[in-house]
């Protein structure tokens, strides 16, 4: 009996096993595409990693505060905040899972140039936004929005690439029904006007 026992249990070790190294290879295989996209500037692309129910959300700064906005798809002729184009990386390196590369407003650099991903940190931009407009919601919205920008962070992985030329893009994914999912385009780290 124990036999059979031991067996399930190394049977499951295995199946969980193998069902991480198949996720990381498709969050490794989804970097790489989104970033490849926003380089060819394909929307098409990009847009199959967009929720067609939840769009994606853009961080943006309009004056002193941080705020967002959820559209339905990317659309390169059209960006969002329209005063500011998309990213065009112009490389893209193996992906790093140390620690993610910080910006500094005082010199307009980065502490360090590659493709970085966190899969472990929760990342608060989103949330601490959406905390920050409590006055522009109702009750009721702003409720939502927290409990949203909340469920939405604590699952979320954060992407960050520095090219060569100190391009960057910074985006969020979401593993959801065995796919990644861009949730978040970040167009605030980098905004040093407030």
């Amino acid at each position: 009996m124990k036999p059979k026992y031991l067996f399930l249990l190394v049977f499951s070790f295995l199946t969980l096993l193998s069902s991480a190294q198949n996720k990381k290879l498709l969050l490794e295989k989804t970097i790489a595409n989104i970033v490849t996209a926003f380089k060819e500037k394909n929307a098409t692309t990009i847009n199959n990693y967009v929720s067609k129910e939840k769009g994606i959300i853009i961080l943006v700064r309009y004056g002193v505060l941080d705020n967002f906005t959820t559209i339905d798809s990317i659309n390169f002729e059209k960006p969002t905040p329209s005063y500011l184009p998309y990213a065009e990386p112009k490389s893209i390196a193996k992906i790093n899972y140390n620690n993610l590369p910080k910006f500094n407003c005082s010199d307009y650099s980065w502490s360090k140039k590659g493709l970085f991903c966190d899969t472990l940190k929760a990342n608060k931009l989103f949330y601490n936004t959406v905390k920050n407009l409590k006055y522009e919601f109702t009750s009721k919205k702003y409720k939502k929005e927290l409990k949203r920008a909340l469920d939405l962070e604590k699952n979320s992985c954060k992407v960050i690439l520095v090219d060569e030329n100190d391009e960057d893009l910074i985006f969020n994914l979401v593993y959801s029904n065995k796919k990644w999912l861009l949730t978040i385009i970040d167009r605030v780290t980098t905004d040093c006007s407030a």
